[in-house]
């Protein structure tokens, strides 16, 4: 079974679809992410006790106090609302307010040092971070490779000043056809960034896009690591060539 969202190394086959959407397996995973309950963290769980402790204890001493303005004879009525005024003083009701605008305060703090932080939880996450590790592949590269220079005929050129030449043509359709890459309707190159950045080269160099659709291929061995190389057959005006 190929499983969505799997990633093909090499090689070519035909298949069929047996589920789609949510029914496969990684519809499954986003069900079972989606099933489950969001977790406390322990900030808000340090929160949630401190809260609890301070209710319960403002409750006793307002009905402490409650007791004693009796056993002095005082009004009930007027010792009641005393009470209750003061447990409504007492009472932390604000806390998860207060909590909530410190976080969004190290949010700011974050933002001016360029690190954009999309979930308020996370202030506390960051807040016990030691390291913080990341990866740098797409943003300070382009995640594509470029074609520089060329070795052939014992010579090594630049991609702007080759000689064109019918072992360099050779070369060339050799690269173009001994490849998987895409031409998308955009005109886009889609593959491994290998194999696009040889296209592109070819195309770079003046050589037509339909050489690609021209040039059959009739047959293939995929790139093998013990043969370290790959392997078509590919029709050209009625010959049919070996391109490694």
């Amino acid at each position: 079974m190929a499983f969505s969202s799997s990633m093909v190394t090499y090689g070519r086959g035909s298949g069929i679809v047996t589920s789609t959407g949510m029914k496969t397996e990684v519809g499954k995973i986003a069900d079972m992410i989606n099933q489950v309950e969001d977790t406390e963290t322990p900030l808000g769980r340090k929160l949630n006790s401190l809260g609890k402790t301070l209710g319960i204890a403002c409750l006793v001493i307002c009905l402490v106090i409650f007791l004693i303005g009796i056993a002095y004879g005082k009004d009930i009525i007027d010792m009641f609302m005393t009470a209750v005024s003061l447990a409504v003083a007492a009472i932390p009701e604000g806390l998860a307010a207060v909590s909530t605008i410190v976080l969004a305060i190290g949010m700011q703090r974050m933002a001016k040092k360029n690190a954009i932080v999309k979930k308020l939880p996370a202030v506390e996450t960051l807040g016990s971070s030691t390291v913080i590790c990341s990866d740098k592949t797409g943003t300070l590269t382009q995640n594509k490779m470029t074609v520089k220079k060329i070795f052939y005929n014992s010579k090594t050129y630049d991609i702007e000043n080759v000689e064109e030449t019918e072992l360099l043509q050779k070369l060339v359709y050799a690269n173009m056809l001994c490849n998987d890459t895409k031409i998308t309707e955009n005109g886009e190159l889609t593959g491994d960034p290998t194999e696009t950045a040889l296209t592109s080269m070819a195309f770079k160099l003046g050589f037509e896009k339909n050489i690609i659709e021209d040039c059959k291929r009739e047959e293939e061995l995929p790139f093998d690591s013990e043969r370290k190389l790959m392997t078509t057959v590919n029709k050209v005006r009625r010959q049919i060539y070996s391109v490694y």
